[in-house]
C-alpha cells in the first residue's frame, strides 16, 4: 500500500483507483457490480497465469450457483451445501471443500434481557449445534464452544458448552421465564451471505422457542452489520462470521470480545480487565495460557454464542484449478489452467 499515494489522493480516491504490489492491477471498478483485474508485469513472484480476472458481485446464493453451472463463471463460492453436492461432480465441473478460519457466532449486546446471565446460558444450551450442521449445512462444519477453531494457537478442546434444554429451561425459570411467559428479543442476521444463515437463524429460533425465548428475526445487509456494530447499536443478538486468517487469539477472541474494540459489542468491565494485560504480555505459553482462560471464562458467563467453524464449498470450471486459502480468501493469482 503507496503511503504517499494514499495521503494524496484520500480514502475514496484510492478505492476508485487503487495502486500497490500485488500480482493483478485493478483495470476498472463500479461499486456493487464487479471489478476486472490485469496481471501485472512487474510482480515480484512471478506473472499470474491468468492475463485477466472480472470478479462479479452476486450476493443471490441461487444466483451464484446458476452463474457456474451455466459456464458463465468460472469459479463460484458461499453455495448452498446440497447444491454443491449435486454439482461438484458434473461433467466440466470440479469442486473442493475445506475448513476455513470463518465462524458463524451471534453478537450477545450487554443491553435489555441480554444483561440476565441465566438468558444468555439458556440461549447457549439450547441450540444443538451438530444437528445444526447435520441437517442444513449436509455434515460441513465443525460445531465450536469458543472462538477458536482447530488450527488456531489458543483452540482448548477441554471448553465445550453442551447442548442442554433441560438445563436452558431451569436458567429461564430461575429468572421467571418459562414456554407460558418467554423471554422476549431481538436477534439480526444476514440472509444469503453464508450458505444457510438466514435458515440457520430460523432453526435457533424454533429451539430457542421450545425452552421459553421468543426472539424476533429481523434481516440486515453485511453493510448495516458493521455500522451498528462499530456504533455498539447491534440487537440483543446478532449474528455474523468472523474470520483470523492469522489463526492468532488476539484476532478471533481478543477484538470480538474487548469491549473497546470497535469490533466488540459486549462491554462488561470484568472481560475488558481479564483480557487488557495480554495484549502486551511478552511471554508466548503465558500469553496463549492466558487467551485459553479468557475463552473458558467467556463459555462460563455466555457472553457469545459460538455456532460452527465453516467449511467453505468452492464450485469451479474443470479447466481451472483453484487452490483453497485457509482465510477464506479466493486468490486469482494462484489459480492455473488444468
Amino acid at each position: 500500500l503507496p503511503k504517499a499515494y494514499y495521503e494524496r489522493v484520500g480514502a475514496e480516491g484510492f478505492e476508485a483507483a487503487p495502486i500497490g504490489t500485488g500480482p493483478y492491477m485493478v483495470e476498472q471498478y463500479e461499486r456493487n457490480a464487479f471489478v476486472r483485474l490485469r496481471a501485472n508485469p512487474d510482480y515480484w513472484n512471478g506473472v499470474p497465469e491468468f492475463e485477466t480476472v472480472t470478479i462479479r458481485f452476486v450476493t443471490d446464493a441461487a444466483s451464484r450457483v446458476a452463474e457456474v453451472e451455466s459456464g458463465r463463471s468460472h469459479v463460484t463460492l458461499e453455495i448452498p451445501y446440497e447444491e454443491y453436492d449435486r454439482l461438484r461432480d458434473r461433467s466440466g465441473l470440479a469442486g473442493v471443500a475445506e475448513p476455513v478460519s470463518d465462524i458463524a457466532m451471534i453478537f450477545f449486546n450487554d443491553i435489555d434481557v441480554m444483561e440476565d446471565e441465566n438468558v444468555r446460558r439458556a440461549a447457549v444450551h439450547a441450540v444443538d449445534k451438530q444437528l445444526i450442521i447435520d441437517r442444513l449445512l449436509s455434515g460441513y462444519g465443525v460445531a465450536l464452544s469458543t472462538l477458536e477453531t482447530p488450527e488456531y494457537a489458543a483452540y482448548d478442546p477441554s471448553i465445550e458448552v453442551p447442548y442442554d434444554p433441560d438445563l436452558a429451561r431451569e436458567l429461564l425459570a430461575a429468572s421467571g421465564y418459562s414456554t407460558d411467559n418467554p423471554v422476549r428479543f431481538t436477534i439480526q442476521t444476514t440472509r444469503g451471505f453464508k450458505p444457510k444463515d438466514y435458515e440457520m437463524i430460523q432453526a435457533i429460533v424454533g429451539m430457542w422457542r421450545r425452552v421459553g425465548i421468543e426472539a424476533e428475526i429481523e434481516v440486515y445487509e453485511v453493510a448495516r452489520h458493521f455500522e451498528l456494530r462499530a456504533a455498539d447499536q447491534l440487537a440483543p443478538a446478532a449474528f455474523y462470521n468472523w474470520g483470523n486468517s492469522v489463526g492468532d487469539p488476539t484476532t478471533s477472541t481478543g477484538f470480538a470480545m474487548f469491549g473497546p474494540s470497535p469490533h466488540s459489542v459486549w462491554d462488561s468491565p470484568d472481560l475488558i480487565e481479564k483480557i487488557a494485560p495480554l495484549w502486551a504480555e511478552p511471554d508466548e505459553e503465558t500469553r496463549i495460557q492466558g487467551w485459553k482462560d479468557v475463552s473458558r471464562y467467556i463459555a462460563e458467563h455466555a457472553y457469545v454464542l459460538p455456532l460452527l467453524q465453516y467449511v467453505q464449498p468452492i464450485l469451479h470450471a474443470s479447466g481451472v484449478n483453484v487452490v483453497p486459502h485457509a482465510s477464506g480468501a479466493l486468490l486469482p493469482h494462484l489459480m492455473t489452467r488444468a
